[in-house]
C-alpha cells in the first residue's frame, strides 16, 4: 500500500528534509479547524480562501475521486500557501490528490508548506462537511521512516455536541 492513499499526511521526509510521520508533532493533528468551501478546479488563490482564523485549514474543493486517475483538481497557488503561512496557519489539508498542481515537479506549495513547519494533509473526505468550525483528529500510523502516512480525520461539530 502507498502511503498517499487515501487521506494522508506529508512528513518533512516527503521532500528529502530531516523528520519521518514518527516525528510529527501531534499536537498539530489534533484542536480547532476552520473548513473553507473553495468550489474549483485549477489554482485556488488568495481571494478564494476567504477569512481564516484557525491554525488548522481544511479545504473542500468539491472533489470526488475515481477509480481512474484524473489530475483535473483544485490545488493551492503558491500565493495562497504562503498566505495560509502568513495567517499562522500550522496544518493545511485539501480533499484533492494534492496542494500541487498534478504535474508540477517542484511542488512549490509543498515546499513552502513544509520549509515552514506546516503539515500537509491531502486526499480528505470532505464531501459531508460544510464549511465552518470543528475540531479535528487526524493521527498518523507511527511506523519509523515513512515520509507519509495514512490517517483517519475526523471532525466534531461542536455545536452539535454542547447542544446547539
Amino acid at each position: 500500500m502507498s502511503a498517499h492513499l487515501g487521506a494522508h499526511v506529508d512528513a518533512p521526509l516527503h521532500l528529502n528534509r530531516s523528520g519521518d510521520v514518527t516525528d510529527i508533532d501531534l499536537s498539530t493533528m489534533i484542536g480547532p479547524c476552520q473548513v473553507v468551501e473553495v468550489q474549483k478546479t485549477g489554482g485556488i488563490e488568495v481571494k478564494d480562501l476567504g477569512r481564516i482564523h484557525c491554525p488548522r485549514v481544511l479545504i473542500k474543493t468539491g472533489f470526488k475521486p475515481s477509480t481512474k486517475w484524473t489530475d483535473t483538481f483544485a490545488y493551492l497557488t503558491e500565493k495562497a500557501t504562503a498566505h495560509l503561512i502568513e495567517q499562522g496557519v500550522r496544518l493545511i489539508g485539501i480533499d484533492t490528490p494534492s496542494i500541487d498542481l498534478a504535474n508540477d515537479q517542484k511542488l512549490q506549495s509543498h515546499v513552502l508548506a513544509i520549509d515552514a513547519n506546516v503539515l500537509i494533509l491531502e486526499n480528505l473526505d470532505l464531501n459531508q462537511t460544510q464549511a465552518g468550525d470543528y475540531e479535528l483528529i487526524a493521527l498518523p500510523l507511527k511506523i519509523q521512516g515513512l515520509e507519509a502516512s495514512p490517517v483517519r480525520a475526523v471532525l466534531i461539530n461542536n455545536k452539535e455536541s454542547k447542544g446547539g
